[in-house]
């Protein structure tokens, strides 16, 4: 049975016939972005974000709640398999070609969501995608971002569980990947109600780049802006140019005065992702 949505949803139509929900900004149709949202926050807390871009002109914006997300997920924080996220992005993808022939479509994400985007590098959509919006982007577990002791990151991953089942998968037993591995422990009443705050390791697994991180960064040839916060309190700032630079020609730009949230709510860090992406735009209509 389809699930109904609120009016500011519309659905795309996965491979596995499952009807997955997005919201739509609609902005010049020749310009998209496809944004992704972080680890247990459906694309809601995103929608300053979709106004900004599509009501200045910038693009037309599609901000989907992933599957394990959102009102009304097929199962709240898990998955059928590692790596269903990439087919599901694929497909929403493909069916935003169809939407606007002959468009520029880019891609990005804020935190896990910027780690989601990156695993697009090695996919077969990375040759058609014009560019990489990274906002507060994750990486991968090993990677030198983890800002220690962060106040902000109220978290908790069973490093036992996830090792167990690493093992256990490279022997080619999956039976358990729907365990969860992750748990957000915000109080209860500070929630709205639609967070996804129990992961399973297929799907935490599967918002994340692998160890290798290098390999998906030096793949990134197309143009690629990372922007963080100076105040994040998730992942150290001063990381990030080290990082990028020693793979890749991604543009690094740290904000003044935002942390690891306000930098995808607030008109000044908002205005510096649209003036990227008008010039982005602007370079691409010029060539």
């Amino acid at each position: 049975m389809l699930k109904t949505y609120p009016e500011d949803f519309q659905t795309y139509t996965a491979r596995d016939g499952a009807q997955l929900p997005y919201r739509l900004f609609a902005g010049p149709s020749d310009v998209v972005l496809i944004f992704l949202h972080g680890i247990t926050e459906p694309s809601l807390y995103l929608r300053e974000l979709g106004r900004y871009v599509s009501e200045n002109g910038i693009a037309t914006v599609y901000l989907p709640d992933l599957r394990g997300y959102g009102n009304h997920p097929i199962r709240r924080g898990d998955i059928d398999y590692i790596g269903q996220l990439d087919d599901d992005i694929e497909d929403l993808f493909r069916y935003v070609q169809k939407r606007h022939p002959g468009a520029r479509i880019l891609i990005g994400g804020h935190s896990a969501g910027g780690a989601t985007a990156l695993r697009q590098t090695i996919r077969p959509i990375h040759q058609d995608i014009e560019a990489y919006l990274l906002i507060s982007p994750a990486l991968s577990p090993n990677a030198p971002l983890d800002r220690k002791g962060g106040s902000g990151n109220e978290s908790k991953v069973s490093i036992p569980r996830y090792l167990m089942l690493m093992l256990l998968n490279k022997i080619g037993i999956q039976r358990y990947n729907h365990t969860v591995v992750y748990r957000r422990l915000t109080p209860v009443e500070k929630l709205h109600g639609t967070e996804s705050c129990k992961l399973s390791y297929r799907l935490a697994l599967s918002r994340m780049v692998a160890n290798d991180y290098g390999n998906y960064l030096s793949r990134l040839t197309q143009p690629a802006f990372v922007m963080v916060g100076a105040d994040d309190e998730v992942f150290d700032a001063n990381a990030y140019q080290p990082l990028y630079q020693k793979f890749c020609k991604a543009e690094v730009r740290i904000i003044p005065d935002q942390n690891h949230d306000s930098i995808v709510k607030m008109q000044p860090a908002l205005s510096i992702a649209g003036d990227w992406l008008k010039r982005h735009a602007g370079t691409l209509e010029s060539q």
